[in-house]
């Protein structure tokens, strides 16, 4: 088994669920639920869904010892692959399709030359040109109390610069000094060559590289997905409110959870005012999820509707951010 030891993190409640089984309600269950999430990136890169836009490798000397290909010069196209899937599975680029062109230059970056050829060739507006990737594998064996494995360091520098073509301007540049880290557990009766057969060779590596750094990257620049998890509370009195979520008929789920919303067992409204706010979420209604959370805040304030809250409050704000990128 291949584990990716860059850590990836997520939104989840199950580390904060202590919080909600207060001595009051030990007795209350709950069940999750996956949300798939439009989160925005970190950095605002004003790129119009109605622009042309071209990816780019650059390879210069450097790349090409004695005319023949490093594993530096298929790693940056192996990048520059990777980037242009990333960006035709965003929503603000849906309907696009990302050309690829290679080009070898004699200095590093690209040439007012390069960017003229592109844009005739292409009709492209803006050029994402994946610029430098500098990398090296380096295999360890560990054996320890903790670890049987064989772990791949990879080092890297990364350089990644985005073109506005009419103009010949570099309008945003990014550059990554990081290292990626591969496992691969071993079994206690591997031997070790039969432990090194199952070790990812440098081509399988480079693969694995750049899957990684094109989503660290294109997470930076565009809206992407994220799959996170969302907790509901399960009762005796709504218990086919399960197989409606199991086959995502949340209005179905809802129409049972609001018969409790004002019920005289204010723990029982109280969890049906959570669920009742996790639905509304899921349906994209995120005003009326924040109402309803104020609601388990009336009939039991012990219950987790602050964290929660705040959860909500921010894909409002998200939103609004994606909404103005995707104009």
């Amino acid at each position: 088994m291949i584990k990716n030891t860059v850590v990836r993190h997520i939104t989840l409640f199950m580390a904060l669920m202590s919080s909600i089984l207060l001595t009051s309600c030990e007795s209350v269950r709950y069940a999750s639920t996956k949300v798939q999430t439009l989160t925005p990136p970190a950095r605002i890169i004003n790129l119009p869904d109605t622009a042309n836009i071209a990816i780019t490798v650059v390879l210069h000397d450097d790349y090409l010892p004695d005319g023949k290909k490093s594993f530096d010069s298929l790693a940056m196209t192996g990048m520059a692959m990777a980037i242009k899937s990333n960006l035709e599975k965003s929503p603000k680029y849906s309907s696009y399709i990302f050309p690829v062109y290679t080009i070898n230059a004699e200095e590093k970056g690209l040439m007012d030359e390069n960017i003229s050829d592109i844009k005739e060739s292409s009709g492209a507006n803006y050029l994402i040109s994946v610029e430098e990737l500098k990398t090296a594998f380096h295999r360890q064996r560990v054996r320890t109390s903790k670890y049987n494995c064989v772990r791949i360091v990879a080092p890297h520098s990364l350089t990644v610069k985005i073109y506005d073509i009419d103009k010949f301007a570099v309008i945003d540049e990014k550059t990554i000094i990081d290292t990626v880290t591969l496992q691969v557990d071993a079994h206690a009766w591997e031997t070790d060559d039969e432990i090194m057969e199952r070790v990812p060779d440098d081509k399988a590596a480079i693969a694995y590289l750049v899957k990684e750094l094109a989503k660290s990257y294109t997470e930076e620049i565009i809206p992407f997905w994220k799959e996170e998890s969302r907790f509901y509370y399960i009762d005796s009195n709504f218990d086919k409110a399960e197989y409606y979520i199991a086959n995502e008929d949340w209005d179905k789920a809802m129409n049972l959870w609001m018969k409790y919303v004002n019920d005289e067992n204010r723990e029982l409204a109280a969890i049906s005012c959570f669920n009742m706010a996790v639905g509304c979420e899921m349906l994209g209604e995120y005003e009326l999820a924040l109402k309803w959370m104020d609601n388990v805040k009336r009939k039991n304030a012990s219950y987790y509707w602050e964290e929660y809250k705040k959860l909500i409050e921010k894909r409002i704000k998200d939103k609004t951010v994606i909404d103005r990128i995707m104009q």
